[in-house]
């Protein structure tokens, strides 16, 4: 089967050709971990499409502009437009998508821990009372440290006379 025709109207992850293009990109080395199809129809270009949405194990995404008449329109990975060569080939295009996901893998894995993450501004960490408290743990060590030291001089002071 050279070509995948997606059923637009019934377009789901439970379409056949959906399963299709994910058994084509786990042989070609990628393994889709999660795969949404969404329900709205979107317009560019003066083309009408639904999208599908491949995320695989190592967190990269593909998506998938599927056209009316069931073709894929555009592909895009990590949110970037990627042209295909192959177009009326699926089974190859999948291979120049995995080719691309396999080339640009270290930059995208670069990216993501670069990227800091804040926490939601409704909750709250104990990071900062933490460190209050364990800053008053150590002067009070510290202090009573310097009690036993003074003790002990007192002590060895008494000795000596």
């Amino acid at each position: 089967m050279k070509s995948l025709l997606f059923s637009f109207a019934d377009l789901s992850v439970k379409d056949k050709a959906a399963k299709e293009a994910m058994k084509y990109f786990s042989r070609a080395g990628a393994n889709v971990v999660q795969q949404d199809v969404s329900t709205a129809v979107k317009r560019n270009s003066g083309v009408s499409y639904r999208e599908m949405l491949l995320t695989f194990a190592d967190s990269q995404k593909v998506v998938l502009r599927i056209k009316q008449t069931g073709d894929i329109f555009q592909v895009l990975l990590n949110n970037k437009l990627l042209p295909i060569r192959n177009q009326d080939d699926h089974v190859a295009a999948i291979a120049e998508i995995v080719k691309a996901m396999d080339s640009g893998r270290s930059k995208f894995q670069k990216l993501l821990a670069a990227a800091k993450v804040r926490p939601p501004a409704g909750i709250r960490t104990a990071a900062p009372k933490m460190e209050q408290v364990l800053i008053g743990k150590r002067d009070a060590l510290k202090a009573a440290i310097a009690e036993v030291r003074a003790e002990i001089a007192t002590y060895t002071g008494a000795l000596t006379a």
